[in-house]
């Protein structure tokens, strides 16, 4: 990872980064590289996301996985009874999940295409807790110095304040640590009041092509309730 201070402005704002910055999130079976150009926008939500959307509080699936993800925070190996998962973005989601009795695998993207399959993906501004969050151009995932890598990141929302502000738990470069993403203000780093709302997720390169994105709303994706299916259970024994 090279971050360049000039472009950045000032030390203080690095401490801060949580990454990925360099390559963290990309999953043992993440080859995805023209993923962007077959994506046709944004899904028409089905009647499970929908429902999931609506949901007066989350369920007890869902505060599960989110109870999951904060027991990583801060920790240098996923296992749950015994399986060890990748130490990666990808492998924390699946972690997480498993931990709550949910059983999905794969890299960020397979998790992205799954959720779809499932009629869980959403592209809500304001998620339930327990959702996986997406990001896209996070790195640049095969080395062409452009902006077409989708679905390079994923997390776990943990809670979503009165602001709009996101409370979303993720692996990163700093490990399994906490991050902030506000999707009404995807472009500001800080609040009116010198609160950070919105993370890094990229790092600054001196070979960053034009319009290239940093900050965890600008470079969000969707989101997906996979705590609303009745999807394939762990097994453990």
């Amino acid at each position: 990872m090279i971050v360049v201070l000039a472009l950045l402005g000032c030390a203080p704002t690095l401490a801060r980064m949580p990454g990925p910055l360099d390559r963290l999130g990309r999953g043992a079976n993440e080859s995805t590289g023209d993923y962007l150009a077959r994506r046709r926008g944004p899904p028409e939500e089905s009647a499970v996301a929908v429902a999931a959307g609506h949901t007066a509080a989350p369920s007890a699936k869902a505060r599960d996985i989110v109870a999951a993800a904060a027991s990583f925070v801060g920790a240098s190996s996923l296992n749950v009874d015994g399986e060890s998962f990748r130490y990666d973005c990808s492998g924390f989601v699946e972690a997480s999940m498993a931990k709550a009795g949910l059983r999905w695998e794969g890299s960020s993207a397979m998790l992205y295409e799954a959720a779809g399959e499932a009629g869980v993906l959403h592209h809500r501004h304001l998620p339930r807790p327990g959702d996986v969050a997406f990001w896209d151009n996070t790195y640049d995932r095969d080395d062409n110095g452009q902006l077409d890598d989708a679905v390079t990141h994923s997390g776990i929302v943990a809670d979503v304040e009165s602001d709009g502000t996101i409370d979303i738990v993720h692996l990163g470069s700093h490990g399994v640590v906490r991050i902030k993403m506000n999707l009404k203000h995807p472009h500001d780093r800080l609040s009116a009041d010198g609160m950070v709302i919105n993370d890094y997720l990229r790092g600054r390169t001196g070979s960053d092509p034009w319009g290239t994105q940093y900050l965890s709303g600008e470079l969000w994706s969707a989101f997906a309730s996979f705590w609303a299916t009745s999807a394939p259970v762990a097994e453990r024994g």
